[in-house]
């Protein structure tokens, strides 16, 4: 039996490539979040922006709606004296936290990525901040818990011994210190700045060092052995190794950064918005406006980080 060519080709046509089958994948595993999405997400968001262009009235049985425009948006850019300021103040650190968040969770990755005894144990212990910075946490009630008189104690200890740490080495003196080594006044800051807000960046860096965590155990161990016989170095290694082949997870942990900072639920702008749902004339209508105009600064910040980032980053074919 013999087929034609015609036949051939029609075969070949309706095989798939390996770029066809992963893209497929793609849209099956994005399948059950579009369904949830346009089931239950859908008509919140649209009745939010339908809320952003109206004029609402509260009464005894609900609300009242009627269209008004843009009138939202220029009260929340132009009358209102708070809400732009603080957008900007939010977005400019974020973009001053990224670097110190980045560094340090890919710090610890590494470290924690190395074979040694209780590795596991080190991991969750680093995770520990994320789990008592969840909702659930934040929002327990402390002084039922422990008592007021015993947290009054914990928190007096805890001051005495800031105290102590403080009178060792404060950030005047590390801030001298840099002036003697020429720092800049600008890096000098930054740096000061980020040791003062340590505690944050640990707090918010857990998901991050997960995330690379997984990336630094997807590349393959063969290459770093032929590395070691050509006679790389550990520094060389991280480089032209590590560092390129990892560049993907870093786009990843970044985009992630930049949305967890602005919509965290102690985000100062977050916090007004939802003042501003519950008080007021046209609370809702003012407060649908300003969330909007919030989600389109994120939208943009995210778009343009990914362009500029997008061009140093290097995929690694597998095929």
């Amino acid at each position: 039996m013999t087929i034609k060519p015609n036949t051939l080709q029609t075969l070949s046509r309706r095989r798939l490539t390996g770029l066809q089958k992963k893209n497929l994948s793609y849209w099956l595993f994005l399948i059950p979040f579009l369904i949830g999405f346009c089931l239950l997400f859908f008509w919140i968001y649209f009745d939010s922006l339908h809320f952003s262009f109206s004029y609402i009235k509260t009464t005894a049985t609900g609300f009242d709606q009627s269209w008004n425009g843009l009138a939202n948006y220029r009260y929340a850019l132009r009358e209102d004296a708070e809400f732009f300021p603080m957008m900007i103040s939010s977005v400019s650190g974020m973009l001053l936290q990224i670097p110190m968040v980045i560094l340090y969770s890919l710090f610890i990755a590494v470290i924690l990525s190395q074979k040694m005894k209780g590795r596991t144990v080190f991991r969750a212990l680093f995770f520990i901040p994320v789990i008592l910075a969840t909702g659930f946490m934040a929002k327990a009630d402390m002084t039922n818990l422990v008592g007021e008189g015993m947290w009054n104690s914990i928190g007096s200890d805890f001051n005495e011994s800031a105290s102590i740490a403080n009178g060792l080495f404060t950030s005047e003196d590390m801030a001298e210190l840099m002036f003697q080594f020429s720092f800049s006044p600008m890096l000098s800051r930054y740096v000061i700045g980020a040791v003062i807000g340590i505690f944050d960046i640990i707090n918010v860096s857990g998901v991050q060092m997960l995330v690379f965590l997984a990336g630094l155990q997807s590349i393959s161990p063969s290459i770093y052995e032929s590395a070691d016989i050509d006679g790389a170095t550990t520094w060389e290694s991280f480089w032209l190794i590590t560092f390129p082949l990892i560049s993907p997870i870093i786009l990843v942990n970044v985009v992630y950064t930049v949305i967890d900072s602005l919509t965290r639920p102690d985000n100062a702008v977050m916090v007004y918005i939802q003042r501003m749902y519950s008080s007021g004339k046209n609370s809702m209508g003012n407060a649908s406006a300003m969330a909007w105009l919030y989600f389109v600064a994120i939208a943009l910040c995210v778009g343009v980080i990914v362009l500029i980032i997008r061009g140093y980053i290097y995929y690694q074919q597998k095929d």
